[in-house]
């Protein structure tokens, strides 16, 4: 038998670096071992009769794929696309912050009509940083909401500052400046403490929602799931009190999809994609399908259900968001669906279907001008190359 393990060396040596052929051949050793274990009398005949190279080149042969398939990794898209409908719902006309602005302008309104007054002026000049978020002109909202705060010291509106806190604190967010953004909003959360707020108001969840949110994008798992564990638990209590409630739903959803996709993170998969799925049915009841969030769950779905080796189930949900992304055409999230719709070709062995999705992935990567995607596909084919030595 040991001259049988030793013809291993032989065998065709694997595509992939020195270190992946490395690796297969261990592989193949070790299921050489575990077959002669299993099948001694068919072992000894395989090797009087000279057949002991096939049986190992066979073994060998299934480690490759085997090992090449491991490799498929699809990407789930966290901070890829934005989530704008829901990230910055405190921006829009959507989530928590737009109670507060309400309240907020409706106190000046009673004071003053005049559209010169200093009141009216700090309303103008917060609602010109809000169109410059929504329009992505970042530093000129950053100006503008500065010029806001100071207007509002001068005023010594609480009620002002605190609003124009947040704006600052959502921008940061939106941004990508994380620490800027959970200091910003952790000054929000005092104030609207100092101002009798409870730890259960929706304002103060919003808040928390999205602490626990930068800690998933900074990396801090830990601190994100307690985050949003503690969030869920008192979102759901209001949701008991309140079932139909619009905002503590949207909220609750918002929360689910954040703490799905840290899951997903967490490598807990089966658990990620129960709390999607109760995410996408809230967000898809409140803002229907044809957006890029909705591509963007859909994709998530998918990439759990990969992890979870039910293949089928990750082809319904990406079947479902392309189906979507027709009626969006300029969506970025189509080229990563593709990739990772290239991907799950692979894992099934359909060479040349994997080829065309990730092709077609590659040159909208390229025509967007959108890295990720470009190298998801760039990934992609490579692995169909390995596939075909």
């Amino acid at each position: 038998m040991k001259s049988g393990i030793a013809n291993i060396a032989k065998v065709d040596d694997c595509v992939g670096t020195p270190d992946d052929a490395k690796l297969r051949r261990s592989i193949a050793r070790n299921q050489y071992r575990a077959y002669t274990a299993e099948h001694p009398i068919s072992a000894v005949k395989a090797f009087e009769s000279n057949d002991l190279y096939n049986i190992i080149s066979a073994i060998t042969a299934t480690a490759r794929t085997n090992h090449l398939k491991n490799r498929i990794e699809p990407v789930a898209l966290f901070r890829q696309s934005r989530n704008r409908r829901w990230r910055t719902s405190h921006i829009t006309n959507v989530g928590g912050c737009i109670l507060l602005s309400s309240g907020f302008l409706s106190l000046f309104k009673r004071d003053s009509d005049d559209e010169n007054s200093p009141e009216q002026k700090l309303i103008m000049t917060i609602k010109r940083s809000i169109l410059c978020i929504q329009k992505e002109e970042y530093d000129k909202a950053e100006q503008m909401l500065h010029l806001a705060l100071r207007m509002a010291q001068d005023l010594q509106s609480k009620d002002g500052i605190t609003y124009v806190y947040d704006l600052m604190a959502n921008l940061a967010l939106e941004r990508e400046q994380f620490k800027k953004a959970e200091k910003l909003f952790v000054d929000v959360m005092k104030r609207l403490f100092a101002d009798g707020f409870k730890e259960d108001d929706i304002k103060v969840l919003h808040i928390s929602s999205k602490v626990a949110h930068i800690a998933q994008l900074e990396g801090q798992i830990d601190k994100a799931l307690q985050g949003f564990n503690w969030t869920l638990l008192k979102l759901e209590e209001k949701l008991k009190q309140l079932p139909t409630d619009e905002e503590i739903r949207e909220l609750w959803g918002l929360t689910k999809n954040w703490y799905g996709q840290t899951l997903m993170e967490n490598q807990n998969y089966l658990e990620a994609k129960k709390h999607l799925l109760e995410a996408f049915a809230v967000f898809t009841e409140i803002h229907g399908k044809f957006n890029s969030e909705a591509l963007t769950m859909l994709n998530n779905l998918s990439v759990a259900c990969t992890y979870l080796d039910d293949i089928t189930e990750a082809r319904k949900f990406l079947d479902e968001a392309l189906e979507i992304a027709k009626e969006l055409p300029d969506a970025a999230e189509t080229g990563m669906l593709k990739a990772n719709l290239g991907l799950l070709y692979l894992k099934q062995g359909l060479l040349q279907q994997a080829k065309d999705a990730c092709t077609f992935a590659w040159r909208f990567g390229k025509k967007m001008n959108h890295k990720d995607i470009v190298d998801q596909a760039d990934n992609c084919l490579k692995l169909i190359n390995e596939f075909n030595k």
